[in-house]
């Protein structure tokens, strides 16, 4: 490619690049093999890169550069086996976003050597940068559908003699993208080498080497990163320690054209200690229109002093303003009259109020002014600002998940799946939208939650009515728990079971224990409290058509687990051969506390009057009792000779025509006993209930 055609890219901004043909027999710090390349995604990995980069031209191997922590740095480097590949990805890669982002792309530059550590690295560098190792050589860049060694040996036995040849795999047994071959000579080796260049397998470049050992190579890479670092780290947008990324990147692009035309390695340092360094008179504004620029900001608070820099906030992806800016002052009063004078109001406030200052007001907004911090306060504000956001949304302290939107992901199919191979594409797809929209629901409204016992079941036949449905329930609890005996199901965790019976703690309180066993005890409740069929015409009952969608409620969260995991993708036996699609309800926080509090009512209820009978039940046997011992001692008789008496007292009673009894004495009995007619007839019907029953 000539210098002509490199001028004709649109990305080519940088005039060391422009020379690359030119200058290619000179001695000019540039390592024309390998390219440095920033603005790198901090989520993408080496194997991206190298991907993204293959596609151009075939690549030796790439590196992104990572923190003690193994994080990505956003920079990384890209070696070629040819001069002309490095130079044809460096204008291919400029014009190509890789994850929805341009990358910025240079040649990488030598490291000055110290005069002490001359002696030592020239030898290192004279020494051939990849060394043999038994004649073995590594052939990057291959194709997935090249899968036996075979067909490498054939290949390269041309060149000479072949010991053997292996291609590396992955775990999952995925290809690596390149493959060893060992050559019984060396001369064969560097034939090899020699011939193989511009070799296509099965269509596409590969790129053929010597291969070193795993502890040199790790070592060669590791030098040439920190060579790489020493003379490029004014140029990375993530190094520069200021008080916040965004104004870093507004910081580094600044310096990086001053850094590209001048290529001593003092003035690449004293760039980078300037880029690293605290700002000490430097504060956070809000609130400023999405298109105030640099100079309209530094001039707005050059009223209070000297401005050094005023730089509005970024969005790395989008490139669009975020609304705030950093401005950064000379002198400390300037710095401090600023802070100190500033308005209290809300960031967001359009309302002007008398005694605001006009230099605090920018294109009629009020101006909200915070001290700048240093990186790690940022980071732990934004922690902060993280975790009342989550309570915000429902989340306690402690990733405490009041909203249970964790159960968003309980049942859920993708295409990655094992379950995706037995379902339909329609039934994919209208899994995946219901997932977004349950989603988007749950973020707009957060009085939404999602049930810990109720279920949402779609895709039912249209004959079931509730009956069935609620039948359809228990047999998945207990199908369920004999593929758990059967050891084709995995059982529920510790930590599954753990959380139902905290549920129920959380419903009933202190008598929680007391009404599970009820509920396990009793015939009338059994593992599913509610099944519910949703009919096209509302109150239309089992007579009319079903929408084929319902509800079903369980007893607990455990019972609610199995009967998921049982239904979800289950295939009803019938004509309709969808499979169900299972998902825990979204319910309403009031809605649910209304129901909640009836409940209780109800409960109270019922324990209030249970104990009224327990009450009536002493009393009655207190007053069988009483009554019997006092007749007892009158007559001087047992039970059964007062019965007989009352019996014949009852015959004579009948049978004398004497005149009437007085009313005195007809309400004695009424008298002696003490008790009111309503409790008399609970009485009776308690005593004639014994007596069915005996």
């Amino acid at each position: 490619m000539s210098e002509e055609d490199v001028n004709k890219s649109n990305v080519m901004v940088e005039s060391v690049d422009l020379k690359q043909e030119s200058v290619k027999n000179q001695d000019d710090g540039l390592d024309r093999k390998t390219l440095f390349v920033r603005s790198i995604p901090f989520e993408a990995t080496s194997e991206e890169l190298s991907e993204f980069f293959s596609q151009f031209v075939p690549v030796k191997h790439a590196v992104i550069v990572t923190d003690n922590e193994r994080k990505s740095r956003g920079f990384g480097f890209v070696s070629f086996t040819l001069d002309d590949d490095c130079l044809t990805a460096l204008v291919e890669s400029r014009k190509t976003k890789f994850k929805d982002r341009l990358l910025r792309v240079d040649v990488a530059k030598r490291r000055d050597r110290k005069p002490q550590e001359g002696n030592e690295r020239q030898e290192k560098s004279h020494v051939e940068p990849i060394e043999k190792r038994r004649a073995r050589l590594i052939i990057r860049n291959l194709p997935w559908s090249c899968k036996k060694p075979d067909e490498l040996k054939k290949i390269f036995s041309k060149y000479g003699a072949v010991f053997d040849a292996y291609i590396p795999k992955k775990k999952g047994g995925q290809m690596c993208g390149f493959a060893f071959v060992i050559m019984k000579k060396n001369s064969a080796a560097e034939k090899a080498v020699e011939g193989c260049q511009g070799l296509k397998i099965d269509g596409r470049e590969v790129a053929v080497d010597f291969a070193v050992e795993k502890s040199k190579w790790e070592q060669m890479k590791d030098e040439e990163v920190e060579e790489e670092e020493d003379n490029e780290s004014s140029e990375e947008q993530e190094e520069a320690d200021s008080t916040n990324k965004d104004e870093n990147d507004e910081e580094e692009e600044d310096k990086d054209d001053e850094s590209d035309n001048d290529d001593a390695s003092s003035e690449f340092d004293e760039l980078n200690e300037k880029s690293n360094r605290q700002e000490p008179f430097s504060i956070f504004v809000r609130n400023i229109p999405y298109d105030a620029d640099t100079e309209s900001l530094k001039e707005h608070f050059s009223t209070f002093g000297t401005v050094k820099y005023a730089l509005p906030v970024v969005d790395k992806e989008t490139g669009l303003a975020k609304g705030s800016a950093f401005v950064a002052f000379a002198k400390e009063d300037a710095y401090l009259d600023c802070l100190d004078n500033a308005p209290t109001v809300a960031s967001t406030s359009m309302l002007i109020a008398d005694d605001v200052s006009p230099s605090y007001v920018y294109q009629g907004r009020i101006l909200s002014i915070a001290s700048a911090v240093d990186r790690d306060s940022a980071s732990k504000l934004a922690d902060r600002n993280s975790l009342k956001r989550k309570e915000a949304l429902g989340k306690a302290p402690g990733e405490k998940d009041k909203r249970n939107l964790f159960l968003l992901n309980e049942g859920r199919i993708t295409e990655n799946s094992k379950l995706a191979q037995y379902i339909s594409k329609t039934d994919l797809e209208l899994r995946e939208k219901s997932y977004k929209l349950r989603t988007q629901q749950l973020k707009k409204n957060p009085t939404l939650h999602l049930s810990l016992t109720r279920l949402a079941i779609r895709n039912l036949p249209r004959a079931m009515n509730a009956k069935a449905l609620k039948a359809l329930g228990r047999k998945a609890v207990v199908q369920f728990a004999t593929e758990v005996k059967e050891g084709k199901r995995q059982p529920l965790s510790k930590e599954e079971v753990n959380r139902s019976v905290k549920f129920k703690h959380s419903i009933y309180g202190a008598d929680a224990e007391e009404e599970i066993a009820k509920s396990k005890n009793s015939k009338h409740k059994g593992v599913v409290k509610q099944a519910k069929v949703i009919m096209e015409v509302k109150g239309s009952g089992e007579t009319g058509r079903s929408r084929g969608y319902g509800f079903i409620e369980f007893r607990d969260h455990k019972a609610a687990l199995m009967g998921l995991r049982w239904l979800n993708a289950h295939e009803l036996e019938g004509l309709n051969k969808r499979r169900l699609i299972v998902e825990f309800a979204i319910e309403n926080a009031q809605v649910v506390k209304r129901r909640r509090e009836k409940e209780m009512i109800a409960r109270n209820q019922n324990k209030d009057n249970s104990k009224k009978r327990k009450r009536d039940d002493n009393e009655e046997e207190d007053n069988g009792d009483a009554e019997s011992t006092s007749k007892g001692k009158k007559f001087g008789s047992s039970d059964k000779k007062q019965k007989k008496a009352r019996k014949g007292s009852q015959k004579k009673g009948n049978m004398n025509k004497g005149a009437p009894k007085s009313e005195e004495s007809q309400k004695e009995p009424t008298n002696k006993s003490g008790l009111s007619e309503n409790v008399k007839k609970i009485i009776g019907l308690k005593r004639k209930r014994r007596k069915s029953k005996k």
